[in-house]
């Protein structure tokens, strides 16, 4: 019987993953440091767990964590900051052979996964996916599946958007919130001309296509996980960029806190402000993250030729609880060749997106470029 384990099942995020799983007929184990709390809190949010086990585990204790991981197949794990708390999480994965998704969307730790645990992983005969929630996902299908259109693509451009909220921090949940403040200050990576260089949050600034409703935004650069994992997938790609829609002003508010954030005094006020706004409730109530819609869009460019492949839908937070279940059932379903992977090498992305769209409101197409509007504008073909 196949086993799999929440990580951080007390956690805003890992609560709402043990209920996903529920929906899908699988009984986790729940993992976390207080076994009473997380009854407490499944109970609040009318998730069944009488029949699921409890096992305390302090993810500081690498002992703890490969105790809690023997005999699991997979493990979903929710606690962050990631770079300072994953890396123990993932090596125990490794030392146990426990398949191993994340829902981190720490750039830094995707690409320490990546570079320094992909060949452990292969030799334990693990898969192990970061960044299986909304950050970064659906930016990584989504730019193979443009990829796969335009045929040979050369460079890769993947933007998101939270209009109704005003940015993702809008609805952020105390762990993201914590996970912003430990990223302050930090310069994020791109790949440029086939190297990853170094760029400032809100330095590139781009024009991102979404779909109608929404329509063109202007756009800024962010540190996201693309630039690491879609030139996994897409060999041709020599530049490749995430962004995030902002208003024009914003981009620029955003720059400056990126430069300032490098000031010691600076960082240590932003980080204080990031803490007091995840105090007094971990995440947003329920129907707040119902109303919060989102988009990503995916361009890929080469050989004269542009397509577009997007998606949209609402709710952050429960769409990551559907996606890094899914990853996980596709990880032991699908069987995967093991080593760090991204979620478009575990099977084709668009079958990936068609079983999304079946269990949530997410929404998606491609644009290929011989589809024209009478505008010259990209349509879905």
């Amino acid at each position: 019987m196949t086993t799999v384990a929440v990580l951080g099942a007390s956690g805003y995020t890992g609560r709402l993953v043990v209920a996903e799983c529920r929906r899908q007929g699988i009984a986790p184990r729940l993992l976390g440091r207080d076994a009473r709390r997380i009854r407490e809190r499944l109970a609040a949010d009318g998730v069944g767990h009488d029949d699921l086990s409890v096992v305390e585990v302090d993810v500081t204790e690498p002992d703890q964590l490969v105790d809690a991981l023997a005999g699991t197949d997979l493990v979903l794990t929710t606690v962050g900051p990631f770079g300072r708390l994953g890396r123990s999480v993932l090596d125990a994965a490794i030392m146990t052979g426990t398949h191993y998704v994340d829902c981190t969307g720490e750039q830094p730790f995707i690409r320490w996964a990546h570079s320094e645990r992909d060949v452990p992983a292969r030799d334990a005969g693990i898969v192990a996916v970061p960044a299986a929630g909304f950050d970064f996902l659906p930016g990584d299908l989504l730019a193979a599946v443009a990829a796969e259109a335009v045929g040979w693509a050369s460079e890769v451009h993947v933007a998101y958007t939270v209009p109704s909220s005003g940015g993702l921090l809008g609805n952020a949940s105390t762990g993201t919130r914590r996970t912003v403040a430990t990223l302050l200050g930090q310069p994020g990576l791109a790949l440029v001309r086939g190297e990853l260089a170094e760029e400032r949050p809100g330095e590139a600034r781009r024009l991102a296509w979404f779909p109608r409703p929404v329509g063109p935004r202007h756009a800024a650069g962010i540190p996201g996980g693309e630039p690491i994992t879609v030139p996994r997938h897409v060999g041709s790609a020599t530049t490749v960029r995430s962004y995030l829609a902002l208003p024009s002003w914003k981009a620029e508010l955003v720059q400056m806190g990126g430069s300032l954030a490098r000031w010691a005094p600076a960082r240590r006020f932003m980080s204080d402000v990031l803490s007091r706004g995840a105090r007094g409730s971990d995440g947003p109530a329920p129907e707040r993250r119902r109303a919060t819609r989102w988009g990503c869009v995916a361009e890929a460019g080469g050989r004269g030729a542009v397509a577009r492949a997007w998606a949209y839908g609402h709710d952050l937070y429960g769409l990551t609880a559907v996606t890094m279940v899914a990853t996980a059932q596709t990880i032991l379903e699908a069987s995967p060749p093991p080593g760090v992977r991204s979620p478009a090498m575990l099977a084709p992305p668009a079958d990936q997106l068609d079983r999304l769209a079946d269990r949530c409101d997410l929404r998606w197409s491609v644009a290929r470029p011989e589809s024209r509007d009478p505008d010259g504008q990209d349509v879905p073909s």
